[in-house]
């Protein structure tokens, strides 16, 4: 079962500043899951890390 970790991100401002916000995010391989009024939430797979 994939497993995921989770961020919630208070974003104020105007589109521009959101925009350039969430991109930095996404870019991350964070995915927005919710957003209400500044709050965003986002969350991204965790990777399996293979010990050797």
């Amino acid at each position: 079962m994939q497993k995921y970790e989770h961020i919630c991100i208070f974003i104020w401002g105007g589109g521009e500043k959101t925009t350039r916000i969430m991109n930095y995010y996404g870019q991350q391989g964070w995915e927005l899951v919710c957003a209400q009024w500044c709050w965003h939430y986002f969350k991204r797979p965790i990777e399996k890390k293979i010990m050797l």
